[in-house]
């Protein structure tokens, strides 16, 4: 059965989904808290590093491919791209087979920061995980991945 299929079952009770909603807003609530570690939330660092992540994952992705992924629209990726090319954490470069297209692509200074967030939101994060066991937290990212994949995202 492909997960489109799943996806096109018999919906759920509006209690059952009300009660999943509530409860992912409180834990994205409880996660935004943890990172923030008692310093006042900057919800655009971690923007930053979400952005860093897929021009890293993407190999070279455009802005346009950035302003999709985050689901904002083009000008806004490019100020969110100009704030990180400043800060020196991406350059922009042609692209070899079509001169009028760029590149998104990180700097040495960028995969550092990168490499340096990843590692401090783990280490965050590893604290609320460890409520859940090894199979619960398989269960957790499997049932996340499955609902990206029916969004087609």
């Amino acid at each position: 059965m492909t997960m489109m299929k799943r996806a096109q079952k018999k919906p759920h009770a509006s209690a059952d989904v009300t009660r999943a909603m509530s409860l992912f807003f409180t834990v994205r609530r409880i996660v935004r808290t943890r990172l923030a570690q008692g310093k006042k939330y900057d919800p655009s660092a971690w923007l930053h590093i979400e952005t860093m992540k897929f021009i890293a994952d993407a190999g070279g992705p455009k802005m346009k491919d950035v302003a999709d992924h985050l689901s904002i629209t083009a000008p806004s990726a490019t100020t969110l791209i100009g704030g990180l090319i400043r800060s020196g954490f991406v350059t922009s470069s042609t692209d070899r087979r079509d001169r009028r297209t760029s590149r998104l692509v990180l700097t040495a200074k960028g995969k550092n920061e990168l490499r340096r967030a990843v590692a401090r939101g783990t280490r965050i994060l590893n604290g609320l995980f460890a409520a859940l066991s090894k199979t619960e937290l398989a269960a957790f990212t499997g049932a996340l991945e499955r609902l990206k994949e029916a969004s087609g995202e």
